[in-house]
């Protein structure tokens, strides 16, 4: 079928999507072939003025997330398709009938179900975009940097040695890297750090003064005011909720 959106023509084919634009004039022409039929979500998507979101998700490798990770948004891929929108139809057709089913609480379920299916197709269209041409500079740059974090959590960043590894200039690094995650590098690296101090508060025996030395901090004090700027509460107030008594 065909759309116009403003100026803008699209070609829609079978087992395909197409975002609209709320506030633009969208019409169709004769172009579209008899017997053509399709699927309408209206959604809204609220805009709070007050809260700040991110252009970048979290980081996949960050185990444990903080309230700051939920405030972010991503883009929903304007038009295209990908192997999920070979069941595409019958998801869809689900929510219709669910639709039409009225139940206690139906249309929080309904809407539930509609962020769901967002968020396959978003991931699905990502996934599908990589697997058909190369991984941008940028994405690969970052990604080499959170392997050599990785490999670095038990130690202080040096942002020569990192440099060095990657044989990149180090302002360009970290430009690149900001842009692509939405933190810095040292951001990035401080997380990693803390997520494993609170993986081996979960799971050993360790104490506060253990995890620091291992981690590679000069001081136990030094870990704990990262550790507190990081989380929002000392790592002896946090290690506490997890003894019982």
């Amino acid at each position: 079928m065909q759309v116009v959106e403003g100026t803008t023509d699209y070609i829609i084919n079978e087992q395909e999507h197409l975002f609209l634009k709320k506030g633009l004039h969208h019409w169709g022409r004769p172009e579209t072939l008899p017997g053509t039929s399709w699927f309408w979500v209206h959604f809204n998507s609220p805009v709070y003025d007050h809260s700040s979101y991110k252009e970048q998700s979290p980081l996949p490798e960050i185990d444990f997330f903080y309230p700051d990770h939920y405030a972010y948004r991503f883009p929903m891929p304007k038009h295209g398709t990908s192997p999920f929108h070979r069941t595409l139809e019958n998801k869809l057709q689900m929510l219709v009938t669910d639709f039409g089913k009225p139940t206690e609480h139906g249309m929080v379920q309904l809407s539930i179900q509609v962020y769901q299916l967002f968020l396959e197709l978003h991931k699905a269209t990502k996934a599908w975009s990589k697997s058909t041409k190369n991984v941008g500079k940028g994405e690969a740059v970052a990604g080499r940097v959170m392997n050599f974090l990785k490999q670095h959590t038990n130690e202080d960043f040096d942002s020569e040695k990192l440099s060095s590894h990657l044989n990149l200039n180090y302002s360009y690094v970290s430009a690149t890297f900001k842009t692509q995650t939405g933190l810095s590098i040292i951001e990035a690296h401080t997380k990693l750090r803390i997520n494993k101090a609170i993986d081996w508060m979960r799971n050993t025996s360790l104490n506060v003064s253990e995890i620091s030395e291992r981690l590679g901090y000069k001081n136990p004090y030094y870990f704990s005011r990262v550790f507190k700027k990081t989380i929002g509460e000392s790592p002896s107030a946090y290690l506490s909720h997890f003894y019982k008594t």
